[in-house]
């Protein structure tokens, strides 16, 4: 692949060629280069085939920004057919969103950039907080101009926003800090949120407006924390960012109402939205959530957990000797990092900083959290081994995020020397001492530790219910146990094929819970022969009945605590009690008597609980139970002269 753009020395780079229905992307492959581009197709403005000879096949492509790439194919004849076959079809496919492309660049700031438009209208583009209340730091100091127009020179080689490629010089800009007005495009265009943002336009608005009258358990979570959201930088010290930020969390809660809200996302989001619009910041949120960072900001905490794990592995055989000391001296690891990840350090190091690492971890993905907090590690080594507790861990890296401002060689009489802080030392370190760590490599280590994460998590909930089960009914923890893990099992289920989640149990799942606990109670495909029709109608029959006898509130399901009582009540139970929930269940009118319709019905709910005894010694015990039934009824009173009969609780005893 060439890629000339406005460059007068095109370059030349070798590496796979994929097309999709959307996009036509490309990797560099030989060792030393690095280039990546996602073409989305709605961006291609022109193609053209260029076929010097029966041994080379070529196309042109010249996107919407008029620059050119220009790829030469090593395939066969036919395959080449079928590849131009294939991008005309998509090419086609995307005709609807090629439309919407030129409203859509009239919000990017890197279009008027790149026009030549003024600082004011610049800032008169959807952007962030911190076009009305400032970006954090001296834009001086940090040369804001000149990284802004260094940006504009890899913009018109390299292209932008939708169609921008990177290449090593991309990163190197990138890794000495994004320009403030550049920085919140660039971010989306690195996470990909830019595309979700491209094919749903309008979406954001209409989520609001159309749940702008409801509430939520996770509206009423959002307005816990909106004060408690970076309450350093002044927009949130006013309705107008509070607001911002609400809108941002609420209409997230509404896109995904199973994840609705979680502890943290408010940090990250109130940190993306000084340099991004709402809009911006809501589809960076939900790249966030679902495909960088998956299980971090959950009500388990499931993602931010395992890379824990991952995290102290990685530790171990890094740097096994201060891994050996902090499980000598119990210090706890997580206990700092763990706010590490989950926040992506911002709550960590002061606010240039963590922005500094947010524009690393945007273009490189997670493993930048952890080549970070290992470089973190190593750097304070020396210190952190003559810690001894958790205290001491903590202050000391305290201190260091405290002085990242400072200069690494004070002393220096090399002005280039002079100017380096412990913050570029610690990006140094992080990049050429851990870059072994790769993201096929924390993905690797995510497969092995999973189980793991899954088995501790399912442990401590299970340990958590028990415990904060306000009756156990005298059972004990294994027999507690059991029951939760069969209730959650059934309750898996029931959310698979509902696709809901839900903690209570209805009447289908109760059959298939004690179903679960007790071969009588399961329903087989032999219990649906026609000739044992009347028979399983009576079991359905009885356990709707218990389902109602474990429901004390009437409330139509079952929580675990009402099937532990439910269930105690019978396993704890004694002779006389068990005798008492049967009566009751049968006793349909609730006038403490058995009719002798209700007898029967009795006798034939224990033919169908005995239905699989092999003998016959069920029948004749049924038929036992029955005939004695019958000798002790008696009239309902003294005064009864009917011929009416029926047996009392105090008889059946």
């Amino acid at each position: 692949m060439s890629d000339g753009q406005s460059d007068p020395k095109p370059v030349t780079y070798h590496g796979h060629l994929s097309l999709s229905e959307a996009y036509l992307a490309f990797n560099a492959t030989t060792k030393g280069q690095f280039f990546e581009s996602v073409l989305p197709l709605y961006t291609v403005r022109r193609v053209e085939r260029l076929t010097d000879d029966a041994a080379s096949f070529s196309i042109k492509i010249v996107t919407w920004h008029q620059a050119e790439r220009l790829f030469q194919l090593q395939i066969s004849e036919s395959q080449y057919q079928a590849f131009s076959n294939a991008l005309t079809s998509h090419l086609k496919g995307q005709i609807m969103q090629m439309k919407m492309l030129k409203q859509f660049l009239g919000t990017c700031a890197s279009e008027a950039l790149l026009a030549d438009k003024s600082k004011d209208d610049l800032d008169k583009l959807p952007g962030g907080l911190g076009l009305e209340f400032g970006f954090p730091g001296d834009s001086k100091k940090l040369k804001d101009k000149t990284k802004t127009r260094l940006w504009k020179e890899y913009f018109k080689v390299h292209g932008r926003n939708l169609t921008v490629c990177k290449t090593p010089r991309f990163g190197k800009l990138l890794r000495v800090g994004l320009p403030n007005r550049l920085r919140g495009e660039i971010w989306e265009s690195c996470s990909g949120a830019m595309y979700q943002r491209f094919m749903n336009q309008g979406l954001y608005a209409r989520i609001l407006e159309e749940n702008k009258n409801k509430s939520s358990l996770s509206l009423e979570e959002i307005e816990k924390d909106l004060n408690r959201s970076l309450p350093e930088y002044s927009a949130y010290q006013t309705p107008q960012g509070i607001d911002s930020l609400r809108r941002v969390l609420s209409a997230y809660s509404w896109k995904d109402p199973e994840l609705g809200y979680c502890q943290a996302m408010n940090i990250v989001t109130s940190a993306i939205l000084i340099y991004m619009s709402e809009e911006q910041a809501f589809f960076t949120l939900g790249v966030l959530c679902d495909d960088m960072l998956p299980g971090y900001y959950s009500t388990s905490m499931y993602g931010a957990l395992l890379d824990q794990i991952i995290f102290e592995h990685m530790l171990e055989t890094t740097m096994p000797l201060l891994h050996t000391h902090f499980k000598k001296t119990d210090i706890q690891l997580s206990v700092a990092c763990l706010p590490w990840f989950l926040s992506l350090y911002i709550n960590s190091m002061p606010l240039l900083f963590a922005f500094r690492i947010l524009d690393c971890f945007f273009m490189d993905g997670p493993r930048i959290l952890f080549q970070i907090g290992l470089a973190i590690l190593k750097i304070n080594g020396d210190a952190l081994l003559q810690a001894t507790d958790d205290g001491a861990f903590m202050n000391i890296l305290k201190n260091y995020f405290n002085s990242l401002h400072e200069p690494l060689y004070p002393n220096s009489e090399d002005a280039k020397a002079k100017n380096l802080t412990k913050f570029n030392e610690l990006l140094l370190v992080a990049y050429r001492e851990f870059s072994s760590i790769t993201d096929d490599r924390v993905r690797e280590l995510r497969q092995t530790h999973q189980l793991k994460v899954v088995a501790g998590i399912e442990s401590f909930t299970k340990r958590s219910a028990i415990r904060n089960l306000d009756n156990t009914a005298g059972l004990s923890k294994d027999e507690l146990g059991i029951i939760y893990d069969k209730f959650y099992n059934v309750l898996y289920y029931k959310q698979v094929r509902n696709d809901r989640n839900d903690s209570r149990m209805d009447v289908v799942s109760f059959e298939r819970f004690m179903g679960g606990l007790a071969g009588w109670a399961k329903f087989t495909s032999e219990d649906q022969d026609p000739d044992k029709e009347r028979l399983t109608k009576v079991g359905k029959t009885f356990l709707t009945r218990l389902f109602q006898q474990f429901d004390k509130s009437n409330a139509g399901d079952l929580n675990f605590q009402d099937i532990v009582a439910g269930m105690g009540s019978i396993i704890k139970g004694n002779h006389n009690d068990q005798i008492s929930l049967f009566f009751k269940l049968h006793d349909v009118d609730q006038d403490d008597h058995l009719s002798r319709d209700e007898l029967l019905e009795l006798s034939e709910t224990l033919l169908w609980i005995f239905r699989r005894t092999v003998d016959e010694t069920k029948l004749s015990s049924v038929s036992t139970f029955l005939r004695h039934a019958f000798e002790y009824s008696e009239p309902k009173t003294d005064d009864d002269n009917s011929n009416e009969r029926f047996l009392s609780l105090a008889s059946l005893r």
